[in-house]
């Protein structure tokens, strides 16, 4: 019990006036999201919640469209191990998608404020790729914008979810992006991978009217760890996604339990990508105000990419055309621009901070995924952080994220 009291006591000590600000967890989308927000004429077109020996998915029509989403808080707030969701819906805790339990979890979690994305919908607007009909595809990305408008104004200030972006129609996205903008959301979530929906590049110019409207409202451009993937109606069809053969992840002879564990691990590191692209480039250069936050990523990986572009910009672009093609260099534009954030890390975090940039780097619990920090996530915080000075320790755990989203602390 002693010791205990001395662990809570330290923790206390060095989390002593900082409101943590939680910049990664995902907020499930509950059954009633769009047949509360639509004429009872037009629920055939929506998402509706259905269990079938004992599984619940999300269908369109009849055709299934996705699953829940990664939950392991089950009711009670208990979280359950070696799964990526409670099933059926029913077992699921209300914490997960009901703003006001969410709110209460934060104040057990002693967390401040939360960033949420979505969960059973994705990690980027592609879901909704699947819908042939774009009015309806339309609709419906707005309906669910609509509840994470819902979701942050009855928080009271605590939860700011980040709205997907209806790409494949720019002049809608920019619409969107006012829409939003002015009903109080913080920033957007987009993929790092449009070619894969069918859509150009991101450097190409279908994108330019995007940002540089994000330029001009210095919002903030959210890419989440597995964003990126194909359309995917449809590809959520059992309790175990892990089941189907996948050999340049992991080798066939595992099991579903660990292969979720190897590519849980490798898709941290995938937005090296899109960080590697803004960076070896004049992309801020033509948009000096936006910022980029790289979800759900961590960061012990992210000092080695620093420094491979800096070396590898040296070794291989030596053609002046190339050369003149930026202003700055690559570990600038990082410093500027990009944020990144770690959970369950120990070494990151004691020995990599400086490396990165005290002002680059946000702290997250991932709530309710499989990897998330709970319970306990605030005691593993502050122990990941025990060894850095006063300074560097509220600007990660608050001062970053309030200042990157626009989030007002508490005065007293």
């Amino acid at each position: 019990m002693t010791a205990t009291m001395n662990e809570n006591a330290r923790v206390d000590e060095l989390l002593d006036g900082i409101h943590i600000i939680d910049s990664d967890s995902h907020f499930t989308e509950p059954p009633d999201l769009w047949t509360s927000r639509v004429p009872a004429s037009m629920h055939d077109k929506v998402p509706q919640m259905r269990t079938k020996d004992g599984v619940t998915h999300w269908y369109l029509g009849d055709e299934m469209l996705m699953g829940i989403g990664g939950n392991t808080l089950s009711r009670g707030k208990k979280k359950e191990f070696g799964t990526l969701f409670v099933q059926p819906w029913e077992e699921v805790d209300s914490s997960t998608w009901n703003p006001v339990e969410r709110v209460k979890l934060l104040d057990e979690m002693g967390v401040y404020a939360q960033i949420l994305f979505s969960n059973a919908v994705g990690f980027s607007s592609n879901t909704f790729f699947g819908i042939d009909d774009l009015k309806q595809r339309a609709m419906l990305i707005q309906t669910y914008n609509d509840f994470l408008v819902d979701v942050q104004e009855q928080s009271g200030g605590r939860l700011f979810p980040q709205p997907l972006l209806p790409t494949w129609d720019m002049d809608l996205t920019l619409k969107e992006m006012v829409r939003l903008r002015d009903r109080g959301m913080r920033g957007f979530t987009i993929s790092d991978k449009p070619h894969n929906t069918g859509l150009p590049g991101l450097d190409s110019s279908y994108f330019e009217p995007m940002w540089q409207l994000g330029n001009d409202m210095g919002l903030v451009f959210n890419f989440h760890i597995a964003g990126g993937g194909d359309k995917n109606i449809g590809n959520q069809t059992s309790m175990n996604p892990m089941a189907q053969s996948n050999p340049d992840v992991y080798w066939d002879s595992y099991g579903p339990q660990r292969r979720l564990a190897i590519l849980s691990s490798q898709f941290y590191m995938s937005n090296a990508r899109i960080i590697l692209n803004l960076c070896m480039g004049d992309f801020f250069d033509r948009y000096p105000n936006i910022k980029v936050f790289s979800a759900e990523s961590g960061i012990g990986w992210v000092p080695f990419i620093i420094e491979a572009m800096e070396f590898q910009l040296d070794e291989m672009v030596t053609d002046p055309a190339e050369v003149a093609l930026q202003k700055r260099r690559p570990r600038e534009y990082f410093a500027d621009h990009i944020y990144v954030s770690f959970w369950f890390e120990r070494s990151g975090p004691k020995h990599l901070i400086e490396d990165i940039g005290v002002h680059n780097v946000l702290v997250e619990t991932d709530v309710p995924h499989p990897t998330c920090i709970y319970p306990g996530a605030r005691e593993r915080l502050a122990t990941s952080l025990a060894h850095v000075d006063a300074y560097t320790r509220r600007r990660v755990l608050q001062d970053n994220a309030a200042e990157l989203y626009d989030i007002a602390l508490p005065t007293a």
